[in-house]
């Protein structure tokens, strides 16, 4: 994988999948096993941490406890003669983001540094830290299993499984060409419906297929006493109301599906 200049590409996967792993090999916290790590054109592989101009957000914010939120360093004006104990976990977590992006480092390693925080700012610093980046023209390698969070700030996606990098490319196209059904789940709100060809489903597919991809806007409802001829019978199971959208789920023809 080719991190561009001024890039900021998401790793996306499930917990084990290596995200966390990936960036402390970057960083130099980890000893790789085999291949390379190049940073500004530079073999950086056996180079100290110290020695590869990276700043790492990590998870937790890990801040120096003794020293105000001013030493530690971010834009919390109000608060910048607290101590950092003196802050909420939201507030530290700003810290630590703040005090990575004052520093001028070849590329930045953020390791899901939004997951603390509440929903409400955890959008606003999604739309803030965008800017930012765009702003100061930063490189940044972004770590999360939040698939809101890739869909809206990468430029570009990798898709990672049990350590293997299976697809990199722009949101859309891992949302809209994914290279496998494992792909096709990791993006999209509720997840994809998977179901088997085996069934009579009024589509058409390519011979060889064995499985269909429902994304869950691409399911219609009809009544039962339908004229369209084109259609498979299905029973609700449940409703989920989430205010601006309605989850269905429906047992159809033996098989569960969400739209």
């Amino acid at each position: 994988m080719t991190i561009g200049d001024g890039e900021l590409v998401v790793l996306l996967g499930p917990s084990g999948a290596g995200k966390t792993t990936t960036l402390r090999l970057i960083a130099g916290l980890e000893e790789a096993d085999s291949g390379s790590i190049r940073i500004n054109g530079l073999d950086t592989t056996k180079s100290q941490p110290a020695e590869r101009d990276v700043a790492f957000v990590f998870q937790q914010y890990s801040l120096y406890p003794p020293l105000t939120v001013r030493d530690n360093l971010v834009r919390i004006n109000h608060k910048l003669e607290n101590k950092a104990t003196a802050l909420s976990g939201g507030e530290m977590q700003r810290v630590a983001i703040g005090r990575a992006l004052v520093r001028n480092p070849t590329i930045y390693l953020m390791d899901e540094p939004l997951s603390s925080l509440d929903a409400k700012l955890r959008a606003e610093l999604r739309v803030e830290l965008k800017h930012i980046q765009q702003n100061l023209g930063a490189t940044i390698l972004y770590v999360t299993h939040d698939q809101v969070e890739a869909m809206t700030l990468a430029d570009r996606i990798g898709v990672l499984r049990e350590g293997e990098l299976v697809q990199l490319g722009t949101p859309k196209e891992i949302f809209e060409q994914p290279n496998n059904t494992y792909v096709a789940e990791r993006l999209g709100q509720p997840s994809i419906n998977v179901v088997p060809l085996s069934i009579e489903w009024p589509v058409q597919a390519p011979a060889n297929a064995t499985q269909l991809g429902l994304r869950t806007d691409h399911v219609q409802l009809h009544s039962v006493d339908t004229q369209i001829q084109a259609t498979v019978p299905a029973q609700v199971q449940h409703v989920e109301y989430l205010g601006d959208q309605t989850y269905l789920h429906l047992l159809c023809v033996g098989q569960d599906l969400t739209l």
